[in-house]
């Protein structure tokens, strides 16, 4: 039988360190402008008042020497409860056509199966801004914890976990911090 032998998915992670070169941010409050649209454009269980806050955080990269130069642009919008925070590990389990968890054998026990998702968000190249970009739906407390480190006079770094799935590259971790992430 003459045939290519298929090749299996292969994940890579990376580690990304960059220098924070600027952020911006911005508070909105108001009435949802979906109730002024024609038809109405949003479920009855929509709020009448939405308040938002964004965070856009921009970097370039040190580490690896490969990647030195590049730019990154990460776009943070706080929302009450953003999708996958309040999954559990239970949640991600992989089912069976009945809708049974999966199990596998290790070693003689039986041990669940996962469907981990490929990350927080996408990264993704804007080929006119030279930049990699991606936007987080992010918990309300977050943006306010990541200005506390923004406003502290010491340097300010990004730490990046990449996920590369197939050709894609997802964030896996992401922080901003004070510290040197390559000490």
């Amino acid at each position: 039988m003459s045939g290519k032998a298929r090749r299996q998915r292969q994940d890579t992670f990376d580690i990304l360190y960059l220098w924070l070169t600027g952020y911006d941010f911005q508070v909105e409050l108001g009435i949802n402008h979906r109730l002024r649209m024609n038809p109405l454009w949003s479920d009855l269980n929509s709020r009448v008042m939405e308040a938002r806050t964004e965070l856009e955080v921009r970097g370039k990269c040190f580490y690896p020497e490969e990647r030195k130069g590049e730019k990154f642009v990460f776009t943070l919008i706080a929302t009450p409860s953003p999708p996958g925070f309040t999954d559990t590990v239970e949640d991600i389990q992989q089912r069976d056509s009945h809708g049974s968890p999966r199990y596998r054998t290790y070693r003689g026990y039986p041990v669940p199966v996962f469907e981990c998702p490929k990350g927080v968000a996408r990264l993704r190249r804007e080929r006119r801004a030279a930049a990699w970009n991606a936007w987080m739906q992010v918990p309300e407390g977050y943006i306010s914890d990541c200005l506390s480190v923004l406003s502290a006079k010491a340097a300010r770094y990004i730490y990046i976990h990449e996920h590369i799935v197939e050709k894609e590259r997802w964030i896996n971790s992401f922080s901003i911090q004070s510290s040197d992430p390559d000490e």
